[in-house]
């Protein structure tokens, strides 16, 4: 990464999920590549924020939005929506692969965060695929 920061939350909740879908030590995906850089960056405050959250019992961290259209929003995909809810800046969140985040993107965008689809195309045709025509 060249320019901007990496926003994670403080217990690492983040780059353990990243580290569940990637091999950072031998992989040679891209995927694996990003997570060796935040692996080797994270503690380094010109690279990487980190954002403390805090738990709620109901919507899971204090800084997901409450909003009736976001209850349906993955648990364990509510941590990059509260770690970039939680920020001064408010981050935008990159999405590569999870098509479900093309229907909570509205609702999202009404509480400021903003979703950013990598390769929007792709993301839209498999969601088709999953959801039909």
């Amino acid at each position: 990464m060249r320019a901007g920061k990496l926003v994670l939350d403080d217990r690492y909740r983040i780059l353990n999920e990243y580290q569940n879908k990637t091999t950072p030590r031998r992989g040679n995906g891209p995927g694996d590549a990003f997570v060796k850089w935040a692996l080797q960056n994270n503690a380094n405050p010109t690279r990487v924020d980190m954002v403390a959250l805090e738990d709620h019992i109901d919507r899971g961290f204090e800084s997901f939005p409450h909003d009736a259209e976001l209850e349906s929003f993955d648990q364990p995909d509510r941590k990059f929506v509260a770690v970039a809810n939680a920020h001064d800046s408010k981050p935008h969140i990159l999405q590569a692969t999870d098509s479900k985040w093309l229907g909570w993107a509205t609702a999202l965008n009404r509480h400021g965060i903003t979703v950013e689809f990598i390769c929007r195309e792709d993301i839209e045709r498999f969601h088709a695929k999953k959801t039909g025509p």
